[in-house]
């Protein structure tokens, strides 16, 4: 007996979700996916709040739980209404490694260009963009994949840079030469 395609990629997907066992957390739907990890809208029944949890797909090696806690502890110091904060951080009971930060409602940066805005409203974005990134730069990080899919903007004009995942983000060297971001 042979499964097929679909039934291979239900399993490795079931396989995959978080196990929320013994946390505050209920899990709700998935948000994205990248290389290291991915997010899901999981509910606080503490707090009785919506939220995004990464945690890391499929790999608990000592070196993605490194990068993966590094990212956390990265954003956590990065206090700024431009960066999304970061509530918790733990590990599920399978070993992987996970953190909570704000849900992000809105829209990526692209897709609000393309939407209609004026030359002046994507001015004041990216101006919101450029005081997040010097926040981070003047603490000694970079993010070295700053793309308009890593930004979000919400209802309200806020512009949130995400994604300083492993590998995207690094200390600026003691010269505070540039580095591409």
């Amino acid at each position: 007996m042979s499964l097929g395609d679909e039934a291979l990629r239900h399993l490795r997907h079931v396989a995959d979700l978080p196990d929320l066992t013994g946390t505050r957390y209920e899990l709700g739907a998935p948000l994205g996916r990248g290389g290291m990890g991915a997010v899901y809208r999981v509910t606080d029944r503490a707090l009785g709040r919506d939220v995004a949890l990464k945690v890391l797909s499929g790999a608990t090696d000592p070196a993605s739980l490194a990068r993966l806690e590094t990212e956390a502890r990265i954003l956590a110091q990065l206090e700024h209404p431009g960066i999304v904060p970061v509530h918790d951080v733990g590990t599920l009971p399978d070993g992987r490694l996970f953190y909570v930060m704000t849900l992000v409602r809105g829209q990526r940066l692209d897709a609000r260009a393309d939407s209609g805005a004026t030359v002046s409203e994507r001015v004041r974005l990216l101006m919101r963009v450029a005081d997040a990134v010097a926040f981070a730069h003047a603490r000694g990080i970079v993010h070295r994949d700053l793309t308009p899919a890593n930004i979000m903007t919400g209802a309200f004009g806020e512009v949130l840079v995400m994604d300083w995942g492993p590998g995207d983000h690094g200390p600026i060297s003691s010269t505070r030469s540039t580095r591409s971001t």
